[in-house]
């Protein structure tokens, strides 16, 4: 047994809070802890919150009191965006020894640090972190995220994160790519730009700065990068170029290299035609398919202009994996205007949809609107949309049958013990291969259709 403290974080959320936990970690290892699962006996919890539904809120809370019982001498911190809008109600719990919002997350570990020494824990004298912060490695996951701007300047109806996190701030460019090349050369086979406003990156940095586009191709000029994919970017902001990075997958960028990954890889770019670094995958936000809905919702196009953009998205690459937000249950949604939505995503070439339940945000514009639709019927249209989504991905990953897809590896087996992995255009893959393939890409020849996945076969 160590002497070590440990620390245990918990992320809830999108995957700027998991990128923003691994520095919290990394954070706490500097100063002498040890990370441990959040289930474990530790010395400091630390919950990461978010704010984006009731539930989220109501988790951080469990999360929170689970902590409690599990060690009543612990130091328990709540951070995070339910943090930043509701402190406090959270410190009302008596349950939490620090709440703290988004700002504060680089000053956690030492405050933590302070609180086990005034309560007679000898906490060991670690090094001093850089202001950038920059994240190692991803322990637990193949992929790793890379924060690249935070914050947002819409202003949607229904959105609290727009409060949450801020106006719209992006990292520098020379930052991002030295956390991108750190996280790839320590063996991560793909790098996943995340924002809380993708699209709008750059626009804070002043004249001549880097757009996203820009800060892509520079990504992908990094010879240690074997593969990047995009989070989620608005319709108004996927521009020609980003499209065409998706469409060619980046060999336009690249056409010289043989490898993916430097190394890492057995693929030449050869043996997958049509595909480089950047994956064929866009997830582009829709939230209604009603202009009415889309109207209060304060979103800035109509269905017309979705419809144009996926379905010219397609036509120029069909493997494309377009994924799309939807809410159910806004204020003053009709049974027409949900039809409408519903009819409007059956007929959309996109292959599956995140659906989320309207949840009321005090402070919002929506949360004061006339016409709140009955509970049940948020969750009646919500399982709808959740079955249309799961046939999708089921139709989409039946004509991946016949191709040869780059798939980076991230779980040792299967129950039936096979690899599996994701490709570059966003389905889960099973194949059999030898455990030395697990963390890298490997070329796997698709056989078969699972029920919204594929199965083959490792490429030779």
């Amino acid at each position: 047994m160590t002497d070590r403290p440990r620390v245990a974080i918990k992320t809830l959320g999108c995957k700027l809070n998991q990128y923003e936990s691994e520095q919290l970690r990394e954070d706490f290892e500097a100063l002498g802890f040890e990370a441990v699962p959040f289930r474990a006996d530790a010395d400091v919890y630390v919950v990461n919150t978010c704010t984006v539904t009731h539930r989220t809120d109501r988790d951080a809370r469990r999360l929170a009191r689970q902590a409690r019982r599990r060690r009543s001498d612990a130091v328990i911190i709540l951070t995070g965006c339910c943090a930043e809008m509701h402190a406090d109600r959270l410190e009302a719990l008596g349950v939490a020894d620090v709440v703290a919002g988004n700002d504060a997350k680089p000053d956690l570990a030492r405050l933590a640090a302070a609180r086990l020494a005034e309560r007679g824990r000898r906490v060991p004298e670690g090094r001093t972190r850089d202001a950038e912060r920059l994240v190692r490695r991803f322990p637990d996951n193949t992929r790793a995220f890379v924060k690249v701007q935070e914050g947002c300047d819409a202003a949607c109806a229904y959105c609290i994160i727009t409060i949450a996190r801020g106006p719209s701030r992006s990292v520098p460019a020379e930052t991002v790519l030295r956390q991108v090349e750190l996280l790839a050369r320590s063996g991560h086979p793909e790098v996943v730009l995340v924002g809380t406003h993708l699209g709008a990156y750059g626009r804070d940095l002043g004249a001549g700065a880097p757009d996203l586009a820009e800060l892509v191709r520079r990504t992908c000029d990094l010879d240690a990068v074997p593969r990047v994919r995009l989070s989620s970017i608005e319709p108004c902001e996927v521009s020609d170029e980003l499209v065409e990075m998706v469409c060619a997958g980046g060999r336009a960028l690249a056409p010289d290299r043989n490898g993916l990954d430097g190394g890492h890889s057995r693929l030449p770019l050869h043996s997958l035609p049509g595909r480089g670094k950047v994956c064929r995958h866009l997830h582009i936000p829709l939230q209604s398919g009603c202009d009415a809905t889309l109207k209060r919702m304060n979103r800035p196009y109509d269905r017309a202009y979705y419809r144009d953009l996926v379905e010219g998205i397609v036509a120029r690459e069909p493997r494309v994996c377009i994924g799309a937000d939807v809410l159910t249950g806004f204020p003053g949604e009709t049974d027409e205007e949900f039809e409408h939505t519903l009819d409007f995503v059956r007929a959309l070439p996109v292959a599956y949809l995140h659906v989320f339940t309207y949840s009321e945000r005090p402070g919002t514009p929506a949360a004061g609107m006339p016409g709140s639709v009955n509970p049940e019927v948020r969750k009646r249209r919500t399982h709808m949309l959740r079955d249309l989504s799961r046939q999708k991905m089921r139709r989409f990953a039946t004509v991946a049958v016949g191709e040869r897809l780059g798939v980076v590896v991230e779980t040792p087996r299967d129950e039936a013990g096979r690899l599996t992995g994701i490709s570059d255009n966003y389905l889960r893959v099973a194949f059999e291969g030898p455990d030395e393939l697990v963390g890298r890409l490997a070329a796997v020849d698709v056989t078969a259709s699972e029920d919204g996945a594929v199965a083959g076969s490792l490429a030779e």
